[in-house]
Formats: structure tokens, C-alpha cells, sequence
């Protein structure tokens, strides 16, 4: 992202999101990387101070740049004029406008110290206010180009996602609240900040959807194919206002329906490296999406979880669970519908009734049945 450009949204941003009620929104605490050996960071007026006492230990008076090296029991910092050269535990890193880490851009500031999880190796959390952090949500979770009702809806269901998140991950001590990938939720700092998508976030400021007085659980996913899948189906675990939900209005969406195949020796090497065969693959069989997926292996017949295969070939290749599967001639045929674990929200059921006028109200309301809309702040 072009430098200009960054300022110019830090400023846009700045006089945005300074007006509201008199409560300020929650910080989030975002994982953008784990287990790094080193960490490249850029920005202007690039500054990092000691973690544990706060002392400056790199002040740039223009751009700056510097890499952050994992080491035992913490970090060293390289290439910046200044930087001390023994081993710091942990930093925070700050900048006039933003903070470049690797090639992604973000607001707030960076905290970089050794992973817990992953000796040896660092942790990059960005640390940012709510409303901020939608900015960098909507735009990465739905096409910011759409209607914006759409993306209202959006950053209805971003913000008590994310809420939620960071009440149940604190309260396990984690040490941060969201992931940046698909796993949580797609953030992509600044990169995809439009000025529908500050609209949206500005319009909203604080609203959630709550259930019985408690901040809902506000899955969505790219493509429902036809009809949302309950909780139950997808998780196991019944939620109220998760259910079955009719929605033809993502019939645009190139994932509606889809098609894959694969040999079977290029499959039984997928499922034989992800630990789900005993011997050779010899067939797939899925009479329909809702049907029991049964393979035949060296072991017999026997039944897989749709879920353990769409893990194994990749979330981004086999799209759904929601699939059929036949083997002939050699080859596995799937048959899928939808985008994703098709609970909750359906983006492109969501442009869709945008399209056709529906508010961004509405259409939560289609999704999540039974819920209220209020403002937290």
C-alpha cells in the first residue's frame, strides 16, 4: 500500500472514528503471525520500546526499518541505527501512521515477543480498538465494492464475533483474543479499507446481536448453496438461533455449485499423508451431502468424517462438506455446494438481499433467528 495513502487513511480514520458515545470500545489483541524467526518491520517515525519498562529503544525521525531475530528467551533487533545489540524479552512497535509488518500494513500498535507455544520462535500481536479492527474486517471478510447494506451486516456480525472471541479468550488467559486467517476471522490490516467499508463500520458503531442477554455466537461463511446447516450439523452442538435457513440469493456465487476430481492414487497420497488411510485408497463413496461418506482402503469399508477430508485436501480446494462423491474409472468425482461450514450468515445471501433492498436488519435477522440488535456502546 502506498505510503500517501496510508497517512491519508490514518487521518480519515482519526476524525471518523473520534465521534460516538461516550463509551470507548474494547482493545483486541490480534495474532498476525506465530512461531517466526524473524519479523520485518517498516514505518514512519518507526519506534520500538522494551516490552517489560518501557524505555525507547529505536526512534527513526523518518521512515524507518528494522527485523526482529528470535532468540532463547526473547529478541534481538537488526538494521535499526541505534538498536541495542543484547537480547530483548519483548517490544512494542509503533509509527506515525501505521506499522508495516512483513507485507502487510495495520493500524494500532505491534507487540513482538517469544511464542508461547513455540520455543524459540515470536509471537506478532496487533493491538488495536475494536472499531478500528473492523475497518481492516469488512473489506478482508466481504468484497468492499458491494451494496452497503451488505456490508452492514458485516460489521454487525465482525464486531459480536469478535467480541465474543475476546471475552471467551481472555477468560482462558490466552495471549491474544482473534487469529488473522480464516480460522477466526480474514484480517488484512489496512489493505482492504474502502470508504463504504469506514461507512458501514461508522453506521453501526457498536451494535451486536445478543441472545437471551448474551452476545451471539455470529458464525457466517462465503456460500450457503441453497440453505444454511444448523450448529448441530456442522459442530455438533445445538445453538438456538443457528439454524436451517432457505437463501437463494447466492446463486451468483461462482461456489453455489462446484465440481472436483482427483485419480485415485493422487487422492490415497493426500489422505494417506494426513494419516487417514490404512493401506491403499480404492474408492470414495457420498450418496448425497447429507449421507454417511464411506471409503474402501486396505483396512475394508469403513466411514470417514466429511470434515477430516476437507481438512486433509485444504479448506480453499474442497469448498464445503456439503458434497456428493463417486468413484469410476479410476477417478473420485465430488459434487459440492456452498462456501464454507455453511452455519450463520451467507455472504452472498447477504449481497443478494442487499441487492434487492433489504436492510442490513433484515437481513441479520434472516440468518440468525430470534436474535435482538443492540448498541454496547
Amino acid at each position: 500500500m502506498r505510503r500517501g495513502l496510508v497517512s491519508a487513511l490514518a487521518t480519515i480514520l482519526a476524525s471518523c472514528l473520534a465521534s460516538g458515545a461516550a463509551r470507548a470500545e474494547e482493545e483486541l489483541r490480534i495474532a498476525l503471525a506465530s512461531g517466526q524467526s524473524t519479523v520485518e518491520l517498516a514505518g514512519e517515525g518507526l519506534a520500538i520500546y522494551d516490552g517489560d519498562v518501557g524505555d525507547a529503544l529505536v526512534r527513526a525521525k523518518g521512515r524507518g526499518t528494522a527485523r526482529l531475530v528470535a532468540k532463547q528467551d526473547g529478541l534481538q533487533i537488526q538494521g535499526a541505527p541505534g538498536a541495542p545489540s543484547g537480547t530483548i524479552r519483548h517490544v512494542i512497535v509503533e509509527a506515525t501512521d501505521a506499522v508495516a509488518v512483513g507485507k502487510g500494513v495495520y493500524f494500532g500498535r505491534v507487540e513482538v515477543g517469544p511464542d508461547p507455544e513455540r520455543r524459540g520462535q515470536l509471537l506478532v500481536v496487533n493491538r488495536l480498538p475494536l472499531e478500528t479492527y473492523l475497518l481492516g474486517i469488512v473489506g478482508s471478510e466481504m468484497n468492499p465494492s458491494w451494496p452497503l447494506e451488505a456490508l452492514k451486516a458485516q460489521a454487525v456480525a465482525a464486531r459480536t464475533y469478535a467480541m465474543q472471541r475476546r471475552a471467551m479468550m481472555r477468560a482462558a488467559n490466552r495471549p491474544y483474543d482473534l487469529a488473522s486467517s480464516v480460522i477466526s476471522q480474514v484480517y488484512k490490516g489496512a489493505e482492504r479499507i474502502r470508504p463504504a467499508v469506514i461507512q458501514a463500520v461508522k453506521e453501526t458503531r457498536g451494535e451486536v446481536m445478543s441472545h437471551h442477554h448474551e452476545l451471539v455466537e455470529a458464525l457466517f461463511h462465503s456460500t450457503c448453496g441453497g440453505h444454511t446447516v444448523t450448529a448441530q450439523q456442522a459442530f455438533g452442538s445445538p445453538v438456538p438461533y443457528l439454524q436451517r435457513q432457505t437463501c437463494e440469493w447466492c446463486r451468483p456465487s461462482g461456489r453455489y455449485r462446484w465440481s472436483l476430481s482427483y485419480t485415485v492414487p493422487e487422492l490415497s497420497r493426500r489422505l494417506s499423508k494426513a494419516g487417514l488411510l490404512k493401506g491403499t485408497l480404492r474408492a470414495v463413496e457420498r450418496t448425497g451431502p447429507d449421507d454417511a461418506l464411506r471409503i474402501q482402503d486396505g483396512g475394508g469399508r469403513r466411514t470417514l468424517d466429511p470434515r477430516q477430508l476437507r481438512r486433509a485436501l485444504g479448506f480453499s480446494t474442497l469448498f464445503s462438506e456439503r458434497f456428493s462423491a463417486h468413484t469410476k474409472s479410476g477417478r473420485v468425482a465430488f459434487q459440492g455446494l456452498g462456501f464454507g461450514h455453511g452455519v450463520g450468515m451467507c455472504q452472498w445471501g447477504a449481497r443478494g438481499q442487499a441487492l434487492e433492498g433489504r436492510t442490513y436488519r433484515q437481513i441479520l435477522e434472516h440468518y440468525y433467528r430470534g436474535i435482538e440488535l443492540k448498541h454496547m456502546y
